[in-house]
């Protein structure tokens, strides 16, 4: 899956793909970009009691893994349920969270092919999946924000990308909350999709840029208790430069984890892909009629 840079630049741009007053004004447009995160802060949640921050990240692993479609339909049932004025931005928040799974499930199988193909390439990874991952999302995280918007980390900071405003987190906190007891049977207070989020922002606060000091001293620290930091894999590094093998950019053959194919698009066609598919995809999620079918994590969603 793409991470916090990559969805960001991928809901910059998807928003003005949007047909004319499906986002107004600056707030709709932070709450769209902010939905793209999809459940991903709920990853974040570190402040807090163990047993708050394990059902945050179980609401979190739950929403990649199961009932996706049925989660959605609940998000964009439960706008309807806001406050008269908080509906637009909910509305935004949701066809953000929609951007949010159009680019996972055109990518996942990607970015889990490479992290297999790694794994097999060095037998001392076979039990660093989690490591692998998210060292491949920084890695095209960091490439993609030099390729389309020609920055790096220092002066795009990775924490800059969930800019919000208390509303758009009451909101859209609220709208987890009802999603996470209906589909989910989960009890979540609405406050903690917010914390969720200022977790997340401190987190890359903390450890970009990668081999900055922080990240060093948090990476030794958990080194302690596992072999490999994953800290340190999800820290960006900076880079001023079109090149990243992680992005398969020269177009070398992979396996579709989902049934074994020989592929061999690139990251970069595969966002491209996803960018033409959203707007027809949030057209027909905003009139009620999400019959569209996507993949995620290999499979369609359930």
């Amino acid at each position: 899956m793409p991470a916090i840079i990559c969805h960001h630049i991928f809901g910059e741009d998807a928003a003005t793909a949007l047909p004319a007053g499906m986002l107004d004004g600056e707030e709709e447009l932070l709450a769209f970009l902010l939905g793209n995160q999809g459940p991903d802060p709920l990853f974040a949640r570190f402040l807090t009691l163990p047993s708050l921050a394990r059902a945050d990240h179980r609401l979190g692993h739950e929403m990649h893994d199961t009932s996706c479609e049925q989660a959605l339909i609940a998000f964009r049932s439960g706008v309807s349920h806001l406050p008269a004025a908080d509906e637009r931005v909910g509305r935004a928040f949701v066809l953000g969270l929609l951007a949010h799974y159009c680019l996972d499930s055109v990518t996942h199988p990607f970015v889990f092919a490479q992290q297999a193909a790694l794994a097999a390439a060095d037998p001392s990874l076979a039990g660093s999946a989690p490591e692998l991952h998210a060292v491949i999302e920084s890695d095209i995280d960091s490439w993609i924000l030099f390729e389309k918007r020609g920055a790096d980390v220092l002066e795009r900071p990775a924490h800059t990308n969930l800019m919000r405003t208390e509303r758009i987190c009451r909101v859209a906190g609220a709208l987890f909350s009802q999603v996470a007891y209906q589909i989910y049977g989960m009890s979540i207070n609405p406050e903690e999709y917010g914390r969720c989020v200022a977790d997340y922002e401190l987190k890359y606060r903390l450890l970009d840029p990668a081999g900055a000091p922080r990240a060093r001293t948090v990476g030794a620290l958990e080194r302690i208790v596992r072999v490999h930091s994953f800290a340190e894999a999800m820290a960006h590094r900076v880079v001023s430069s079109s090149e990243c093998p992680a992005a398969n950019l020269e177009g070398r053959a992979w396996a579709d984890p989902a049934d074994g194919r020989k592929r061999h698009e690139s990251f970069a066609d595969l966002f491209d892909a996803a960018q033409v598919s959203y707007p027809v995809l949030a057209e027909a999620f905003s009139r009620g009629a999400f019959g569209v079918s996507l993949n995620y994590n290999g499979m369609p969603l359930a």
